[in-house]
Parts: structure tokens; sequence; C-alpha cells
């Protein structure tokens, strides 16, 4: 009786343990279209963390421009570079969550993209921060 009350509470251990430790990674994915609108295949997305507590993570594309990756919690630059190139670069916060992050390098594509700034809630005050569309346009700076 002993040892099968060990044997439970071992196995019980083991499944809180795991889920703890799953929790603290992150899966990113997502799908990558290129300038012709096909697929974009064998394209680099490499993941480096701020602060450079670990080596940077690198992912490929595969035939249907698919690719994944598992990170640790963290802030990370996420950079999209194909043939040799880099094509974009963006900041991600791997909360343990999963994520799914799809690029669409076609000309067009760019015309459809919509700007957002944070701005903070008025000091004194107990609204909260908000997202805001900001108008920039292609090419210009966010920052007069």
């Amino acid at each position: 009786m002993l040892c099968r009350g060990f044997i439970v509470h071992l196995i019980l251990g083991s499944v809180v343990l795991y889920a703890a430790l799953s929790a603290q990674i992150s899966s990113i994915e997502g799908n990558v279209t290129g300038a012709d609108g096909g697929p974009l295949r064998d394209a680099e997305i490499r993941f480096e963390q701020k602060g450079r507590q670990i080596s940077p993570i690198i992912s490929r594309t595969d035939a249907n421009g698919h690719y994944t990756a598992a990170l640790p919690r963290g802030l990370y630059k996420m950079t999209l570079a194909a043939g040799g190139a880099v094509k974009t670069s963006i900041a991600v916060k791997a909360t343990g969550l999963n994520s799914r992050i799809d690029f669409d390098l076609r000309p067009s594509a760019e015309k459809k993209i919509k700007h957002y700034v944070w701005v903070g809630g008025e000091t004194g005050s107990h609204l909260p921060g908000h997202w805001v569309e900001a108008d920039i346009k292609p090419g210009s700076s966010p920052v007069p």
C-alpha cells in the first residue's frame, strides 16, 4: 500500500512539474509569403534575446513557407532574412503562450499595414493606457 501511494504521488508530482516547466516555453509559428505572392521557402527566422542571455534561436521556413520555434520567456528581436538580406525585423515578447506571426512581403501588403502607438494613461488618472492608430507613411520616420 505504501509503495502504491508513493508511486501515485511521484506521478502527480511529475505532471505538475512538467506543466510548470512547459508554461515557461513559448511556441511561435507562422507563414512567410514572398514578394511574388507564393510561400517563401528556406528563409531564416532568427530570434535574439534582449540582453543576450541565450544563444540566438534560428528556424527556417519549409517548402510551404511555414516556420516554428520554441522560445523561453523573454524579449526577443525577431529577424526575417531571405537571399542573404534582412527583409524585416520586429520585437517579440515570449510570454509562455503559443503565438502566430505571419509575414507578407508582397508590395501591395505594405498598403494594408496599420501602425499603432501606445499612449500611456494620464498622470493622476485611473484610466489605463491604450493603443492609437498612427498616421505613418511607408518609408517615413514616426519621430519628427
